[in-house]
């Protein structure tokens, strides 16, 4: 039987800009060889990835009544995401982030505040049966929630015993990394943070230390590191695994897909070490192809390579 998985965080759209013949200088024009529209925001991709992996997804986030929530909600469908629970917003318009993506990096633009907006009360999840795991996207991002976390969290476990959760706070656009962040840490299952999230988070002036800080609240703490691959504590000790070799096209979602690769190996019963894999096969993945999402190549691929690796 399929596992169950829901989603709160953010969704939005993605308009990538790639190949880019240099960085942006004030006053000035670039031009860019390939642009992509797709599924954006942490949660969105991750739903998106997740249920491509196999497992059933539904997704809680907030979007606009427009042409852009009208992309989002039928893109997800076709992807099988369940989006019966994103909520319209007749009064805002969907979200959007503009993405430079350069081989080491990127600049992103995001107008975001329809999703500032969401609220616990918004948050309606009558209807589902079951369900074993809850991923939280972008805490920082969702600060209607902040002072709610706690509560959906407690709301849920009272309906799903056995659930378990996960969060990804990614970036802290104010640059604030509190917001009563470690409460919500201690509350969780699995935490995935990149370096400069795990650095600022915990005030540490290096990974290592950070992970051994990150630990001590929760059994499972991944931190991404680009290219350099990841650095983990699990109950059956440290991980580190360089990143794969990859044809570079765009880093968008890279990180959203290696959490998804992560909790799919979760779910599916394997092992933290094997799920580990999955990640970092899905993040390698994610970076050859132009938006977080990508297409059905991509996941024949990624399917093919999972399979080898369980193999």
């Amino acid at each position: 039987m399929k596992k169950n998985c829901l989603v709160i965080g953010d969704l939005n759209i993605d308009l990538i800009f790639s190949s880019l013949e240099r960085k942006p200088v004030f006053g000035s024009e670039i031009l860019s060889k390939e642009w992509f529209l797709d599924i954006g925001g942490s949660g969105g991709i991750f739903s998106a990835v997740l249920s491509k992996l196999g497992i059933n997804t539904c997704i809680v986030s907030k979007i606009g009544s427009d042409y852009l929530g009208d992309f989002l909600v039928k893109k997800l469908k076709v992807l099988k995401v369940n989006t019966d629970f994103v909520i319209i917003d007749e009064k805002r318009n969907t979200g959007i982030t503009v993405n430079l993506s350069y081989p080491k990096d990127k600049y992103q633009i995001s107008s975001l505040d329809i999703l500032i907006s969401l609220r616990e009360g918004e948050i309606n999840i009558r209807g589902i049966d079951n369900l074993d795991h809850v991923h939280f996207s972008s805490y920082f991002m969702m600060s209607g929630l902040h002072n709610k976390y706690l509560e959906v969290i407690s709301n849920i476990r009272s309906q799903f015993k056995s659930v378990t959760f996960s969060l990804d706070t990614n970036d802290d656009p104010n640059n604030i990394w509190d917001g009563g962040l470690i409460d919500v840490i201690n509350s969780m299952d699995i935490l995935f943070l990149n370096e400069n999230e795990a650095l600022n988070i915990t005030g540490m002036s290096n990974t290592k230390n950070a992970l051994e800080k990150l630990a001590s609240y929760l059994e499972v703490v991944i931190i991404k590191l680009g290219k350099k691959g990841y650095m983990a504590k699990i109950p059956e000790g440290y991980y580190t695994e360089k990143s794969l070799d990859v044809n570079f096209r765009d880093s968008t979602g890279a990180g959203d897909n290696f959490d998804a690769g992560f909790i799919y190996g979760f779910l599916s019963g394997l092992s933290d070490e094997i799920s580990l894999k999955i990640a970092n096969l899905c993040g390698a993945k994610s970076v050859e192809y132009l938006g977080g999402v990508g297409n059905e190549k991509k996941f024949i691929e990624l399917k093919e390579s999972v399979k080898e690796l369980l193999n």
